[in-house]
Formats: structure tokens, sequence, C-alpha cells
């Protein structure tokens, strides 16, 4: 039961974060005309993925890419997407 909950948490803030960033890499993509907002996702990524690794102890690149890494990345496109379309 311990590991369903360190599951939901990671993937519930990697989402919210994830859509987040799309909306910010809309705006900094619109203000710039760069990819400034690529990289920036990214760090972001990368800074999420420590913090919840360290809630949740050490799981490992597997652990993180399965419940972390591969959800941010399609949640911060549709994100990006659903913005980029309003606009």
């Amino acid at each position: 039961m311990e590991e369903l909950n360190q599951i939901r948490l990671s993937l519930g803030v990697h989402v919210v974060v994830a859509l987040l960033m799309g909306w910010l890499s809309f705006i900094i993509a619109e203000a710039t005309r760069s990819l400034y907002a690529i990289g920036l996702g990214l760090v972001v990524l990368y800074v999420v993925g420590f913090a919840v690794q360290k809630v949740t102890g050490k799981k490992g690149i597997k652990w993180w890419a399965g419940n972390g890494l591969i959800i941010y990345l399609f949640f911060w496109l549709i994100g990006w997407t659903v913005f980029f379309s309003m606009a």
C-alpha cells in the first residue's frame, strides 16, 4: 500500500508541475521567440524528479522514468499544445 501511495504522489506532482510548465513554456516561447522554454522545462523536470525521489526514498532511474519522467513530458506537451491552440 505504501508503494501505491508513493506512485500516486509522484504522478500527481509531475502532472501538476507539467501542466504549469506547459503554460509557462507557452508564455516564454511567445515572449522570447526562442527555445529557452525547452531548457527551463527540462531543468524543472530534473528538480521535481529529485524532490519526489527525496520524499519517497531513493527508487532509482527506472522507477522515476515510469512514474514521473514520461508522464511529465506527455503532460508538458499537452499543456503547451492546449495553450498554443487557444492563442
